[in-house]
């Protein structure tokens, strides 16, 4: 039997093997020997990561080692996400995280607002998109807002009885609706957000965010939330045993926590007014929490290893793939292929593009960083860079097939909280209903609000 398995594994390798090593025969669009390489190596990587045939970390540390040699890349880089504040402030999110656990609030939240509004596993699934909502003002950043509201989730279904695949089929719920209604404020995602603009080469106020984006994208949250109860109906059944309870002391322990996490948000909720980045802010945050015993040196466990070198592989991609010349290699391609200006298919075809990079490049922000400009250039005196701009960052938030097409589902992933076939059954939903999202709903408010 286990002989059968090895041998039917060997197969599925080297089956994954035949398009890199072609790759990298046949140099396509004119590629050198070493982009050719480079190139296979990332269609061999997603392969490995979408099927899990190979083990994701040496997968991920395969693709590292190839990129530094062949990537035409700096290692800094190729490396720049674990130089980066981010890589911290996801670290610290993760002891801060434990810290609310140890302390029992995420328990007494659980008790007294899940309790009091989840009923079932539906109701849960629509407090996904609430919270998403709620937690941009509590916590303006991504990374933390879902692991820890990833934590207060697990602390109220180890009550329930429910199976595994329920279980990680209601905290997916969590990142998936914070990939939505973060955007709607421009503070929803303070990495994305920004660099959608960014790339766009403009400038956009708060108000000027909202103007475009919130209404269209409140609508599309209760349309996704629907979509996702449909898709995953069949792990969506579950009535709650709900626990009244008269409200307890707070313990010295919670209050700490409590208030340390106050102090946290507060100062990430005003990093632009004191200028501290959310990184001291955190690590500040779990010095605290050491001193005051709420988190101790055996809490750093909870550190996911494996999901930082993910991580670290996932965001060297657009570094290597623009350092290499290989996206300049592809957008050259593409624009070959366009229609017409004044063709009615021109902008779907926009949007088939967009989706198409996306899904070769992974990346929201490596997608990004090579449609927009490119786009620009082409509809220069056409659509304004904003309509470009805004149109590429609702294709790339809403639409993904696998973890790594977005970094906030690729943390969940990372840690274990779902599987890549939860991921790809909501990615075909998100497919099959972007277009109506893009055209009924994102256009017209567009078009009505005059960009």
């Amino acid at each position: 039997m286990n002989l059968r398995l090895d041998r039917s594994l060997i197969l599925k390798i080297l089956m994954t093997l035949i398009l890199p090593i072609s790759i990298v025969i046949v140099k396509p669009l004119g590629m050198s020997l070493f982009q050719s390489i480079v190139l296979g190596t990332l269609f061999l990587t997603v392969t490995w990561w979408a099927t899990g045939c190979v083990n994701k970390e040496f997968a991920s540390i395969l693709m590292l080692l190839i990129f530094s040699v062949f990537g035409d890349t700096s290692l800094k880089n190729i490396y720049f996400f674990p130089l980066s504040h981010d890589f911290v402030t996801i670290i610290a999110s993760f002891i801060l995280s434990q810290g609310i656990v140890n302390s029992k609030v995420a328990d007494r939240f659980s008790k007294y607002v899940l309790n009091k509004f989840c009923k079932n596993s539906k109701a849960l699934v629509l407090m996904s998109f609430v919270l998403g909502i709620v937690f941009i003002f509590i916590i303006p950043q991504p990374f933390p807002r879902v692991i820890i509201l990833a934590s207060i989730y697990a602390s109220f279904l180890k009550n329930q009885n429910i199976t595994e695949e329920e279980n990680q089929v209601l905290i997916f719920s969590i990142f998936l609706g914070s990939t939505v209604t973060s955007m709607m404020f421009l503070n929803g995602d303070l990495i994305l957000n920004y660099m959608a603009i960014e790339f766009a080469g403009i400038s956009m106020s708060q108000l000027e965010w909202m103007k475009y984006m919130l209404f269209p994208t409140f609508l599309t949250s209760i349309i996704l939330c629907l979509v996702y109860i449909f898709t995953f109906k069949n792990f969506l059944h579950r009535e709650f045993i709900l626990h009244e309870a008269e409200p307890e002391k707070i313990s010295r322990k919670e209050a700490i926590a409590t208030a340390i996490m106050m102090l946290v948000v507060v100062f990430w909720i005003t990093e632009n007014i004191h200028g501290i980045s959310a990184m001291y802010v955190s690590l500040s945050g779990v010095l605290l929490m050491f001193i005051f015993g709420v988190i101790r040196i055996k809490d750093l466990s909870t550190i996911n290893i494996n999901l930082m070198l993910f991580l670290t592989a996932a965001f060297s991609i657009g570094k290597v793939l623009t350092g290499s010349g290989i996206s300049s290699i592809l957008s050259n391609y593409f624009l070959t292929f366009f229609p017409p200006l004044d063709s009615v298919i021109y902008l779907p075809f926009v949007l088939l593009l967009i989706v198409v990079i996306h899904a070769m490049f992974g990346s929201t922000i490596t997608a990004l960083s090579v449609v927009t400009p490119t786009l620009i250039g082409i509809t220069n005196g056409v659509f304004k860079p904003e309509f470009i701009a805004l149109l590429g960052y609702v294709a790339v938030s809403i639409q993904y097939l696998l973890p790594f097409h977005h970094v906030t589902i690729l943390i969940g992933f990372g840690n274990g909280y779902y599987k890549n076939a939860h991921v790809i059954k909501m990615g075909i939903s998100l497919t099959i209903i972007l277009p109506p999202l893009i055209f009924g709903i994102f256009m017209p408010w567009w078009r009505f609000m005059g960009l």
